[in-house]
C-alpha cells in the first residue's frame, strides 16, 4: 500500500492507493487481495479514498468510519451511485460527494456503519450515464450488469481485507451488505446473482435496438460469486431487463423458466410507484418469490424514480425501512 499526501480543503481526506486486481494465477475472474492479503489504515482515520484497480480502471471507494462507537469491529455497507455519479457537482477532484450520499454517510455514522461509496464512472473517464454511454458497445465500459458488479465485489473484497496498524479487523466480514440507487441498483441485483446456478450451456449476451452482442462484442459472463459474499441488499429504483442478459423478457410468458436471475443473498425492493423502471421490476420480484428466493418489496405510492432525495415523508420512510433491513441482515440488533 502506497499513501498519497494531498490536500482537501474541506473535508480534510486522506488518499490511500489499495490495489484490488481482478487478476490472478488461476482465473481472470478471482480478486487478489491488498498486500500482504490485507489493506492496513491508522485507527485515527475517519473518510478516506481508496482506489481499487478493477482490470485497467482505477477505481475510487469513498470509506467513512464512524467514530465514539465502542465497536471492536464494524458491520460495513457497499453504495453503488446511479446514473448522475457520485461526486457534488461531477468533480471528483474535490473529493467531495453529492448530498444525497452525504446523508446516507452520515446515517451510517449515526448507527455505526462503515461506509463504502464505489465510484464506478470518473475512473473510466465517465463523468453521468448520458449519450453514448446509454446504449452499446460503449456503455459496455461501465455496464451495471457485468462490470459494476466486479467494482462492487472489489469492494467487499478490500472491507473483508481492512485492518488497523495493530492488526485488529475494522470490518466483520460476513457482515458486508450492499445498496444501490437507479443504474446502481441494476448493478446490486447483478453483483447478488448466483452464479453456481448458471446453467451449463449458458451464452453471455445482450440485446441493443434489435442487435445481438455477445463475448466476442465485449459482454462478459458474471464473475463467479465470492466465498464469502454480501450479507444482503437493498435494491432503490432500477430497472430488470438487463437487456435480455439474463435470458427471456422477465415480464413475458417464458419468464420462469426462461430467466435465469436468482440471488445468493437476500435482497429488499424499495419501489416508487411511478416509474417506468417499475413494471419490470415487479415482474422480476414475482418471479424470484415463486422461485422461493429471499426477496421482500415496498411499493411507495405517488413516488417517482429518485424518490430517495426527495423531502418527504416517503423517503423518510424508505431510509427507516432500509436501516431496519441492514440492522437484522448485517447482525446488529441487541
Amino acid at each position: 500500500m502506497k499513501t498519497i499526501p494531498k490536500s482537501l480543503h474541506k473535508i480534510n481526506l486522506t488518499v490511500f492507493f489499495i490495489l484490488v486486481l481482478l487478476l490472478s494465477a488461476c482465473s481472470e475472474d478471482g480478486i487478489d487481495t491488498p498486500e500482504n492479503g490485507k489493506a492496513v489504515i491508522p485507527s485515527s482515520t475517519l473518510d478516506t479514498i481508496v482506489y481499487a484497480v478493477v482490470g485497467n480502471d482505477k477505481i475510487p471507494i469513498y470509506l467513512s468510519i464512524p467514530k465514539g462507537c465502542g465497536e471492536n469491529s464494524y458491520p460495513a455497507i457497499v453504495v453503488m451511485h446511479g446514473s448522475d455519479g457520485m461526486w457534488a457537482n461531477h468533480d471528483p477532484d474535490k473529493g467531495t460527494m453529492s448530498g444525497q450520499f452525504n446523508e446516507w454517510r452520515d446515517l451510517f455514522d449515526e448507527h455505526c456503519i462503515i461506509g463504502a461509496f464505489v465510484d464506478s464512472y470518473s475512473g473510466r473517464g465517465v463523468s453521468t450515464r448520458t449519450g453514448k454511454w446509454t446504449t452499446a458497445p460503449d456503455n459496455f465500459k461501465i455496464s451495471s450488469q457485468f462490470i459494476r458488479s466486479r467494482d462492487a465485489n472489489a469492494a467487499l473484497a478490500l472491507l473483508q481485507n481492512l485492518k488497523y496498524t495493530d492488526g485488529d479487523a475494522i470490518v466483520r466480514p460476513s457482515d458486508i451488505g450492499i445498496l444501490g440507487f437507479s443504474d446502481g441498483a441494476t448493478a446490486v441485483a447483478s453483483t447478488l446473482y448466483d452464479t453456481d446456478k448458471t446453467p451449463n450451456d449458458w451464452e453471455w449476451t445482450q440485446n441493443f435496438n434489435g442487435k445481438e452482442y455477445d463475448e466476442s462484442s465485449g459482454v462478459l459472463a458474471p464473475e463467479p460469486r465470492p466465498d464469502v459474499g454480501f450479507a444482503a441488499g437493498v435494491f432503490y429504483y432500477g430497472g430488470s431487463g438487463g437487456y435480455d442478459y439474463w435470458g427471456s423478457a422477465i415480464c413475458g410468458p417464458n419468464a420462469l423458466e426462461g430467466n435465469i436471475y436468482r440471488i445468493y443473498a437476500p435482497m429488499l425492493y424499495q419501489i416508487p410507484e411511478v416509474d417506468e423502471l417499475t413494471e419490470n421490476t415487479l415482474c422480476m420480484f414475482n418471479v424470484l418469490k415463486q422461485k422461493g428466493d429471499p426477496v421482500e418489496l415496498n411499493l411507495y405510492e405517488g413516488a417517482g424514480h429518485g424518490f430517495d432525495f426527495d423531502d418527504n415523508g416517503q423517503s423518510a420512510l424508505a431510509r427507516e425501512r432500509t436501516m431496519a433491513w441492514f440492522k437484522e441482515k448485517l447482525h446488529m440488533e441487541k
